[in-house]
């Protein structure tokens, strides 16, 4: 996969589906190795294609794609960095960086004073590699489930 075939788009309700799989397949593939199975099954239960509607209606997400396939996608509000996620197939291809560049832009713009993220355990490295920092350590509920997180922040730059 070469960098210069990746594009990056705002995700369409016809993506909800692929958005959902994906999700699905990294978690459980990229976390497994620091969440119980319960905490991986716990975060996921429930989870369906339609949860990715009202993000993607507001324009909050956007997808990164190689040869018309998906193999990321991202979620940014000016101050916050939603999400992050990548195919497990395409890592190590710089998909990560793009949709990290890009959520950036969304985070910074209008918006003055720190960019904050909750990252999983897996990703604190990732997020470190772009100057973030942490600030705490939490847990969000999914479910019944309180999924272990670390806040945090990069500085104004």
């Amino acid at each position: 996969m070469q960098e210069s075939s990746l594009s990056i788009r705002k995700a369409m309700g016809a993506d909800a589906p692929r958005l959902h799989e994906l999700h699905t397949t990294s978690v459980r593939a990229l976390c497994s190795g620091h969440y119980a199975p319960e905490v991986i099954d716990g975060w996921l239960l429930n989870r369906r294609p339609q949860g990715y509607l009202a993000p993607i209606e507001r324009g909050d997400i956007f997808v990164a794609e190689y040869c018309s396939t998906i193999v990321g996608f991202g979620e940014g509000v000016p101050g916050a960095i939603i999400a992050v996620y990548v195919d497990p197939i395409a890592l190590k291809r710089r998909v990560g960086s793009a949709i990290m560049h890009h959520a950036l832009e969304i985070a910074r713009g209008g918006h003055v004073g720190p960019v904050r993220l909750e990252a999983t355990l897996n990703a604190v490295g990732f997020y470190q590699h772009f100057g973030f920092r942490e600030v705490a350590r939490s847990s969000v509920c999914r479910g019944q489930i309180a999924v272990p997180c670390v806040v945090m922040e990069l500085d104004d730059s």
